[in-house]
């Protein structure tokens, strides 16, 4: 029978459980070998801040990112993957990077001890537009504008953008780069099956995912941050209409309280909806219904 993906990939938290976990570092450590073109050892490879509070699961703003150093190399990487395009993905990846790459400096400690940091975020939306209509993976450093001259080493951007591997026509001869980005843009059928068989850690993730989904709690998280995805994304577009209803600019406040009142209406206490949101709770006490927020 043709493999059907047992979750979907391009979920963080599935993703993250799939290739972020000690027993699955040799997932990992292939997947970077293929995007970062050097050979990655699982046993180079230590996880950082693996867990992650199950209450923040709902709050699509979190980040459920996989964190690893990799011993001998002096290299923090850190591998996000980044659904919905919020507009603001350039800098919020900058962002990412500045914060993972200065976070461990003590006073007084030399800038030299600092790590080469690696970014690669997946997306599922186009970022850029190549000439190349076939090229997905794309890598960034800071270069002198005129001669192409290096600045430093210590920032690399990989950018996988999933739409672009989609839009390609279906081959036999598929490079290890596109069978991973392939596998994670849940690709089904025969396809995917002579995929794995090309990339057996594949065909080992494919065993993950299927374990991942048969356990009740792991699968019950799982849905809480599709959920906490539909919520967001309900709330984004309901902000939108009103917005544009009104002849006003979208406004992140204004997203936060459709939010806001989407969970409270799908049950979510208080507390939980002002750590999430960060609205206060006397605000969020005086929020109107769904019923009533547009009269």
């Amino acid at each position: 029978m043709a493999y059907i993906a047992k979750v979907n990939k391009r979920n963080d938290y599935a993703f993250k459980r799939i290739f972020g976990r000690e027993d699955t570092k040799d997932i990992l450590a292939r997947f970077l070998t293929v995007v970062l073109g050097v050979q990655v050892e699982p046993g180079e490879l230590s996880l950082i801040h693996t867990e992650m509070n199950p209450e923040y699961l709902a709050d699509k703003a979190s980040v459920l990112d996989i964190q690893v150093k990799r011993s001998g190399s002096h290299e923090k990487m850190n591998v996000e993957m980044q659904v919905a395009d919020e507009g603001n993905v350039k800098k919020r990846i900058l962002h990412y990077w500045g914060r993972g790459y200065t976070e461990d400096l003590r006073e007084g400690q030399d800038y030299e001890e600092l790590p080469r940091m690696i970014n690669i975020v997946i997306t599922g939306f186009d970022v850029f537009e190549w000439q190349n209509p076939s090229k997905f993976h794309s890598v960034f450093q800071v270069l002198e504008r005129d001669e192409g001259t290096l600045f430093c080493d210590a920032l690399e951007i990989h950018l996988i953008e999933l739409p672009k591997i989609r839009r390609q026509p279906l081959k036999d001869d598929w490079t290890p780069d596109e069978c991973w980005a392939l596998y994670i843009d849940n690709m089904e059928g025969e396809t995917m099956e002579r995929i794995a068989e090309r990339e057996p850690l594949i065909k080992r993730a494919m065993t993950v995912e299927d374990i991942f989904a048969k356990n009740d709690e792991e699968r019950r998280l799982y849905e809480l941050r599709e959920k906490g995805r539909r919520i967001y994304e309900s709330a984004v577009r309901k902000a939108e209409r009103d917005g544009e209803a009104r002849g006003e600019a979208r406004g992140e406040a204004r997203a936060k309280k459709q939010m806001a009142r989407a969970m409270l209406e799908n049950g979510t206490d208080a507390d939980t909806v002002s750590k999430i949101t960060g609205l206060g709770i006397e605000e969020i006490s005086d929020l109107p219904s769904s019923e009533n927020s547009g009269k």
